[in-house]
């Protein structure tokens, strides 16, 4: 799962981000995004403003584990005090179950069979790495009794959880999401407790359903995050602060999270930007994209990626996908949520970060040109 604040043992309780843009545009890891860089001997210059501003951030730890990728996530819900504090256990179940986890959680969302609001287990739930600093189980059972998000029922010792009213699809609440999120450069190398000293930070200035920590193709933390706030008034009102916030000292590249997206699909149209080239799954409402693109007879085929971003400027970024064998290709969607703690898939609001992998947030608007998918890696 992704270093996602979500709830989800599989993730970390602060919502976690949702990302992808592969330039430094991409998805934690999932949260582990990789940023992308052109080929030197072709790169065209790049623009002053965002590629400059954030080489001179912090980049996450260069220490790279490249026999077994997983190994390059530094989170540790261990490193965290035992509790039985209600609000957290109800804070953390909650973004399991929330709409800003569920969707994009394949664990959670083949579980509870997504709008079908099936029961899960409460000890499934208390399985996952960030829930064990929970204890004992009977405190996890009576701060859910008292949650409004959610209902306990079952028998002592084989309680289910399920949501009150179950999770309905909407287009509108995907853009109010993103309209709530923000992007945050400079968080420098990551520790085991990153994701948590994180999730406290944005929570002194709002209430936070998500933050998740972007990461490459390798897993590495990239020293960047998503976050989404409960509303668009308190994102905005973080973006606007003054002076803007640090971390340790540290200036940060603090933006709307939709003006960053529009901003790599931009540089990617200019071709100042290479496009991303990831080849993670996107989860979504029980379905899955890749960035993949097809090869063969009828794909777009090899030739460097100018070649085919000038191609699609003549054809005004429409239509020119190939149909023949070899198919259109997946077109990927932003970063992921973070992974389940117990399936180490893809970095939230309190995510079960490291539980499993959590694939990745849903773009807040449909996605038709291959720019714009190519930005939201």
């Amino acid at each position: 799962m992704s270093d996602t604040t979500a709830n989800t043992e599989a993730a970390p309780a602060v919502a976690p981000a949702v990302e992808n843009v592969q330039t430094d545009v991409q998805t934690e890891a999932v949260e582990a995004p990789v940023a992308e860089t052109a080929p030197a001997a072709e790169e065209a210059p790049k623009t002053e403003d965002v590629s400059k501003e954030e080489e001179k951030k912090p980049e996450a730890t260069k220490s790279i584990d490249r026999a077994d990728f997983k190994n390059n996530r530094k989170y540790d819900p261990s490193t965290q005090p035992v509790t039985d504090d209600p609000n957290k256990i109800r804070n953390q179940v909650e973004f399991y179950f929330s709409d800003s986890n569920l969707p994009t959680d394949k664990f959670m969302w083949e579980t509870t069979g997504g709008v079908e609001n099936k029961p899960v287990s409460l000890k499934t739930i208390c399985s996952f790495k960030r829930m064990q600093m929970f204890q004992p189980y009977s405190a996890v059972v009576a701060a859910l009794k008292e949650s409004d998000l959610l209902e306990v029922s079952g028998e002592e010792g084989q309680e289910m959880v399920k949501r009150k009213k179950a999770y309905t699809s909407s287009t509108e609440a995907q853009k109010a999401r993103l309209a709530a999120s923000v992007y945050v450069k400079g968080f420098g190398e990551e520790t085991p407790s990153t994701q948590f000293d994180i999730e406290a930070f944005f929570t002194k200035f709002g209430q936070v359903n998500l933050v998740k920590l972007r990461r490459n193709e390798e897993n590495m933390f990239k020293g960047s995050v998503f976050v989404e706030f409960k509303t668009e008034e308190q994102a905005n009102n973080f973006v606007a602060l003054s002076p803007a916030p640090k971390w340790q000292d540290q200036e940060l590249v603090i933006k709307k999270k939709k003006d960053y997206l529009d901003e790599k699909t931009q540089l990617i149209k200019e071709g100042k930007m290479e496009p991303g080239t990831s080849k993670k799954k996107i989860f979504f409402e029980g379905n899955i994209k890749g960035a993949d693109r097809g090869r063969g007879r009828g794909g777009r085929g090899g030739g460097d990626w100018k070649s085919r971003r000038d191609n699609d400027q003549k054809n005004g970024f429409k239509g020119g996908r190939g149909r023949g064998r070899g198919g259109r290709g997946g077109r990927g969607g932003r970063g992921g949520r973070d992974n389940r703690d117990r399936n180490d898939n893809n970095n939230n609001k309190r995510a079960r970060e490291d539980d499993g992998d959590k694939t990745a947030e849903p773009a807040a608007k449909k996605v038709d040109t291959k720019t714009e998918a190519a930005a939201q890696q």
